[in-house]
């Protein structure tokens, strides 16, 4: 019996599949580069209000009902203001007059304005997780 070596078809398929898995490995093992990525802005994390005021007839101004509650550093007093239509301005106002009425007892404050089907404003106390 006689063999030959090193010809045939299957020696060329098989050099070519050893060449094709050596490219292959190769590319995998650059790293590939970053593209910059701009982050998200992520909205704040806002907890459930601690408490919550509302102006009305029998209610205190929202500095006496500030200086009633108990307080902590962590704590943020949130001032919401809702507006129906396009009255962005006059909630704003409404949202500023609050936060002057309430004094040096705010502490660190965040305004939201922000459309709904009736014009409203409340102020609330809450343990916020973010910024």
């Amino acid at each position: 019996m006689q063999m030959r070596t090193g010809v045939g078809w299957q020696y060329a398929i098989a050099d070519l599949a050893l060449i094709l898995f050596l490219i292959a490995a190769s590319g995998l093992s650059r790293p590939k580069p970053v593209a910059a990525q701009v982050p998200k802005p992520s909205p704040p994390l806002v907890a459930d209000p601690v408490a919550v005021w509302r102006p009305g007839a029998d209610m205190p101004t929202l500095g006496e009902w500030l200086a009633s509650q108990p307080r902590d550093s962590r704590q943020r007093l949130t001032i919401i203001a809702r507006y129906v239509g396009n009255d962005v301005n006059a909630a704003s106002g409404r949202a500023a007059g609050l936060l002057t009425s309430a004094g040096p007892s705010a502490g660190p404050v965040r305004i939201v304005i922000e459309p709904a089907a009736s014009d409203d404003l409340s102020a609330a106390l809450t343990w916020d997780a973010g910024t």
